[in-house]
């Protein structure tokens, strides 16, 4: 939290100088990078290329909304199978309470971000995507907002083929947690509790306050001239 503010406090300056100045800001950059888990007998729950489209929307969203583009730095398929509770994982306070117990450290052995520096775990340490199989309960992601560089998101999510999960506003959603939004109760709003395509999917709308909440992120790094987003 305290790494939070001061970056808050740093972004607020930079914005004023902005405005004296008439400088035109540059996007800011999030790093994510994406694990896909295997299941108890090797086989990868899904693919990158599948993975890609709520990729591509999130950073489609994010920059519209927040000034923020989707750096990805990585989508691994991780071929050792994991432990029940990290395969088909609980969701809200059972997950903080897997997490507390020690039953989220297959994620944890698998998080290494081998182009982080010796600051990334402080100021623009990537958010992590993990893709695993089922979640407890009718959720479909998961995160444990500003205590964890991880969240979660259910495979079915990226299967175009059954149009009842399919649903790329998840990933971005729960980005924005990590990114220590909590929900909205519009609709429209990307941080909306529910979403259940294909009729009722929520929005992808950030309020003004979610903007700046988002931007002084410690995740977020700001964007320099001549940066482009690497989707892949």
């Amino acid at each position: 939290m305290t790494v939070d503010l001061a970056s808050a406090a740093a972004r607020a300056g930079e914005a004023a100088f902005d405005t004296l100045s008439g400088r035109e800001r540059n996007l800011g950059i999030l790093r994510v990078q994406v694990l896909i888990l295997s299941d108890e007998a090797g086989r990868p729950l899904s693919t990158p290329e599948r993975v890609q489209p709520a990729l591509a929307t999130a950073d489609r969203v994010l920059r519209a909304e927040a000034g923020v583009r989707v750096r990805v730095v990585g989508i691994r398929t991780v071929t050792e199978p994991p432990p029940a509770a990290a395969l088909d994982p609980r969701a809200n306070r059972g997950l903080v309470v897997d997490d507390l117990l020690g039953r989220t450290e297959f994620y944890r052995r698998h998080l290494g971000d081998p182009s982080a520096g010796p600051a990334a775990a402080l100021v623009g340490s990537p958010i992590t995507v993990v893709v695993v199989r089922r979640i407890a309960g009718h959720t479909t992601g998961c995160s444990l907002g500003i205590s964890a560089d991880w969240v979660i998101t259910q495979a079915a999510l990226f299967d175009e083929g059954d149009r009842h999960s399919y649903d790329e506003t998840v990933l971005a959603h729960e980005l924005g947690h990590a990114m220590n939004l909590p929900h909205h109760r519009d609709r429209g709003n990307l941080m909306f509790a529910e979403s259940s395509p294909p009729q009722r999917v929520r929005g992808t709308q950030l309020a003004r306050w979610q903007r700046r909440v988002v931007q002084a992120n410690r995740h977020v790094l700001p964007g320099r001239s001549g940066d482009t987003p690497v989707l892949g």
